[in-house]
């Protein structure tokens, strides 16, 4: 891992992405980029995109805002100086801007912060951090509260038969090499898919024993759906972060189906990591 992402508002969310990514970069010996993006306000709750700009600024206001976003950033990365740290200031679309700006440079990680969303509001905006998390082939590691590297010692994984393969053994074992940390299999049990829990443990056995997976345990859990589930399993063991495998566009395979990560990175108050299958 050479290169993190981190897009930045300011806020006190991406504060604390940036103290994470940090972290991980020292541990790494990698590179922050931060990204911060200047676009008129669309009523998402992504909380890397700026106060916006509306079609009546004029070019006068618009370069004494670049002004005091770049001395923003130059203080911020002063702030860092054990860790190499870059910026890049864009006007658009924030979505738009960062696949742009990914396509010129060989991303790793993003790191980035969110408010998450609930109630009325998830059902009419959703959050740009859905829309990157579906789309971005990157892991993405999404924060709202402040964490230290050290303490994140315990990993919950919402496991399913379908994607038990070879590469997510890879992402895992990678994961927990960059945290340190022991990792929790999880299959959750729902009405909508019942499965026997001695079929299941046989399963979860093979999988880490297939994979040689270290440092590894597993469980089952019932509940009335797979985010419910995977959240109130993590916070029973009180685990540091919650992974999640996705398929993009098409969303979780199976048991993991439609739009779980994205709900689980809107309700968890933990930090939630990502990464794509497909």
């Amino acid at each position: 891992m050479k290169i993190i992402l981190v897009p930045t508002d300011f806020s006190e969310q991406s504060k604390n992405a940036l103290h994470l990514a940090s972290q991980l970069a020292k541990k790494l010996s990698a590179e922050v980029r931060l990204l911060h993006v200047i676009e008129q306000p669309s009523g998402t709750y992504f909380t890397a995109v700026s106060e916006g700009l509306n079609d009546q600024l004029d070019n006068a206001f618009l370069l004494s805002l670049m002004e005091k976003l770049k001395m923003q950033m130059e203080a911020t990365v002063q702030e860092h100086p054990d860790i190499k740290m870059d910026y890049r200031i864009k006007i658009g679309h924030f979505y738009r801007s960062l696949v742009s700006y990914m396509q010129g440079n060989k991303i790793d990680l993003i790191v980035m912060g969110t408010k998450g969303i609930s109630g009325l509001d998830e059902i009419l905006v959703g959050s740009n951090a859905e829309k990157v998390v579906r789309h971005v082939k990157v892991p993405i590691l999404a924060i709202k509260d402040r964490v230290d590297l050290e303490d994140i010692k315990d990993i919950v994984f919402g496991s399913s038969l379908t994607n038990r393969t070879e590469k997510v053994a890879s992402e895992l074992k990678t994961i927990q090499k960059m945290f340190n940390a022991h990792l929790h299999l999880v299959d959750v049990n729902t009405p909508n898919n019942f499965f026997r829990q001695a079929e299941a443990e046989a399963s979860l056995q093979d999988f880490i024993d297939t994979y040689e997976i270290k440092d590894c345990d597993f469980a089952t859990y019932s509940d009335v759906t797979e985010e419910e589930g995977i959240l109130r399993y993590a916070e029973k063991i009180d685990a540091h972060l919650i992974a999640m495998a996705t398929h993009g566009r098409t969303g979780m395979m199976h048991l993991l189906s439609g739009s779980l990560t994205e709900d689980v990175i809107n309700h968890a108050s933990r930090p939630v990591l990502s990464f794509q299958l497909g």
